[in-house]
């Protein structure tokens, strides 16, 4: 779906249809003789059909966590017109396997997927792909014609050590005291979000935590053009972000109640700063507009060619 970059094959075979759309599932439907699969990203269900707003963003209008209402549903009656049509249902668990339950998103939504993608979280951190299935779907070999095998390989694959590694990792998981842990780090989430978010209330700062199992965000609740800038100041906390910035960040299954209670006071003396610079002050203007003025206005400047 995104050629060119990072993919050599222009995708001509492939359909890319709307997340939630009655439309989409009557297009498996009339075409299950030609689809082959199925694939779903479980966390598009933040922002549907849409990037995930950045940093940059006014308001937590542009930006949510969670599923979309009606998101379980439909995946369910998507996985019910995959199983009538005699399609495998691919679940995209790179990002949601393990994170938010012992079996990622299809333990979130209840629904299983006949084919399941996963990431380094199964290796134990280890920078490896893992792709699972029933034998049927998985077989190299086609049994009517011996000379067609498909050719997989990996720079890790059957590695002594990733392979230990993911034994180790699976008989964990196993175990009824991880079940355990997953409650016990979803309580001290909750806790955390509740406790986090009274105290900005409390101090007048224009932010908001939010989660979905393990997944959180920081939300901005007013308008404001420098909410970007809240990164920098969270890295000076010693808090340190991916590319990503705010929008979208985790929660270790490792973490105790301290290391919370760490993250808090982190966070709190970032809004100070942040506070403090006078970079959440009230707008004395319309945003949406003053930014349109000084976009039009350098875009007009660069097309009479009068920038210096």
């Amino acid at each position: 779906m995104q050629p060119v970059a990072g993919n050599e094959r222009l995708p001509s075979d492939v359909l890319c249809l709307k997340d939630m759309s009655n439309l989409s599932l009557k297009v498996i439907e009339a075409r299950s003789s030609e689809i082959a699969a199925v694939l779903v990203n479980p966390l598009q269900c933040f922002h549907l059909n849409q990037s995930p707003p950045s940093d940059p963003v006014l308001s937590s209008n542009n930006r949510k966590v969670g599923p979309s209402p009606g998101y379980k549903e439909w995946l369910h009656r998507l996985r019910d017109t995959c199983k009538q049509g005699g399609i495998p249902l691919i679940f995209d668990e790179v990002y949601t396997g393990f994170r938010l339950h012992p079996r990622g998103a299809q333990g979130a939504y209840d629904v299983k997927a006949d084919i399941v993608c996963y990431g380094k979280t199964l290796g134990g951190g280890l920078p490896i792909g893992v792709v699972c299935g029933p034998t049927d779907l998985m077989a190299r070999g086609d049994a009517r014609k011996a000379a067609r095998v498909n050719y997989v390989i990996g720079t890790f694959a059957g590695h002594p050590f990733v392979m230990a590694s993911m034994n180790a990792f699976l008989k964990w998981l196993e175990t009824s005291e991880t079940t355990k842990s997953y409650d016990v780090m979803h309580g001290n989430i909750d806790s955390f979000i509740k406790t986090a978010n009274a105290k900005f209330q409390e101090r007048g700062f224009p932010i908001q935590l939010t989660n979905w199992f393990s997944v959180w965000s920081i939300l901005y609740t007013k308008p404001g053009r420098y909410h970007w800038l809240f990164q920098y100041f969270l890295k000076d906390a010693g808090v340190s972000l991916s590319w990503v910035g705010t929008g979208r960040l985790l929660f270790s299954l490792e973490w105790k109640k301290e290391d919370y209670d760490r993250l808090l006071e982190r966070l709190l003396a970032a809004c100070e700063q942040m506070q403090k610079g006078g970079w959440w002050e009230e707008p004395k203007a319309n945003i949406k507009a003053k930014l349109g003025v000084e976009i039009g206005t350098a875009v007009f400047k660069n097309l009479l060619g009068l920038t210096g």
